[in-house]
């Protein structure tokens, strides 16, 4: 009898086994695969961005507003829209970057949509700005089924005309497949429901919905990323005066034209005003545009003659014989003060231990020490 017990218990126990093998396969095959579903379906574009229309190089992309529950998927989404959009070949400011300068300037991100676009565009540097709203992040769980649904909807907002070029909204929705066709299915769905739910999928969801998003705007154009080669200052003689031009460089905007030349980005309004063919702030690159009022000295003395309560640059030819510890030495009386003028003209500068006799720097009538050092000898 005992014998023969043992033998009928044997089958029981290999019966068990093989129970929990097959639960462990499942598990295993459903932690390898972690199959979810994307539904195909495409964005709603209520405003199409015209590449003719508006010159964008520069975007900064703000903050998303989050009105989810979920506290990490505007960063999540906006780090999406910042991978996605730099595939279109423009100059993004980095999140981090923008993120510091918005400090700095004592600017918290609630407060972002109640300033202006213009103001915000000068604070980061930027031709346009991209606004976002999250209006949904749901994760639905219902045992055998789970369902990821987020939702947003992005601006693009010209700087300079506080005019909206594009704007777009969608949801996108992840799910994890059908209902289990048989009862020994169920903890295979189980398994795959709950692995659908996990950050890592709401990361892919969010960035398919970035994807999606911001497909419809044009890429930046391709000259836009030539860097020119001849000059980019030159004076002209117009009667008995001397009138400054300027060619267009990439990432140029009318306010940083400004504050190289006259050290205010405010006077971007009088560059465009004496250039009649400047449209709504728009500028080409490799386009001569004429600077008004800019000082141009003919002799590195004449400085002493100019009013610096008025002007805080001017423009120099550079003639044989001059450095830039000769001209430090004239202008601010210190040779060791020459990084001032460096500092003003390091794009053009190829060797700053020596000058092309014709070229034009800008230089600064003040030697601002607090704010640039100065190398000793």
């Amino acid at each position: 009898m005992k014998i023969l017990f043992n033998n009928s218990y044997l089958p029981r126990v290999s019966l068990k086994t093989l129970i929990v093998k097959r639960n462990l396969i499942l598990l295993f095959l459903a932690l390898s695969s972690c199959n979810y579903y994307q539904e195909f379906s495409q964005p709603e574009i209520t405003t199409s961005m015209v590449p003719k229309e508006s010159e964008i190089r520069t975007i900064a992309i703000l903050p998303f507003e989050n009105q989810s529950e979920n506290e990490e998927i505007s960063k999540v989404l906006r780090e999406a829209v910042f991978r996605n959009l730099s595939l279109k070949g423009y100059d993004l400011i980095k999140i981090k970057q923008i993120d510091q300068r918005l400090k700095m300037a004592s600017y918290h991100a609630d407060d972002i949509n109640t300033m202006g676009n213009y103001k915000l565009g000068r604070i980061l540097e930027a031709d346009a700005l991209m606004h976002g709203t999250i209006t949904k992040c749901d994760k639905l769980f219902y045992v055998v089924h789970s369902r990821i649904a987020i939702s947003a909807e992005l601006e693009l907002v010209d700087t300079f005309a506080s005019k909206t070029i594009w704007k777009a909204n969608h949801e996108e929705l992840t799910h994890s497949g059908t209902p289990p066709m048989s009862p020994f299915a169920i903890p295979e769905k189980i398994i795959e429901s709950s692995i659908n739910v996990r950050d890592k999928v709401i990361a892919d969801t969010a960035d398919t919905l970035a994807k999606k998003l911001v497909k419809d705007i044009p890429e930046c154009e391709a000259q836009d990323v030539l860097v020119l080669t001849n000059y980019t200052i030159k004076i002209q003689d117009v009667g008995n005066s001397k009138v400054v031009h300027y060619k267009v460089q990439p990432k140029d905007t009318l306010f940083k034209i400004a504050r190289k030349f006259y050290g205010k980005g405010s006077m971007w309004k009088n560059i465009k005003y004496a250039n009649a063919e400047i449209k709504d702030t728009s500028l080409r690159i490799g386009h001569d545009i004429v600077l008004p009022d800019v000082p141009v000295l003919s002799n590195i003395n004449d400085a002493k003659l100019l009013d610096k309560e008025f002007y805080t640059k001017a423009v120099y030819k550079v003639k044989w014989g001059d450095s830039l510890y000769n001209l430090a030495s004239e202008l601010y009386h210190d040779g060791r003060k020459w990084p001032v003028i460096y500092e003003e003209n390091k794009d053009e500068i190829e060797d700053n231990n020596e000058l092309i006799v014709g070229q034009i720097l800008i230089v600064p009538l003040n030697s601002y020490t607090n704010k640039i050092g100065y190398t000793q000898y």
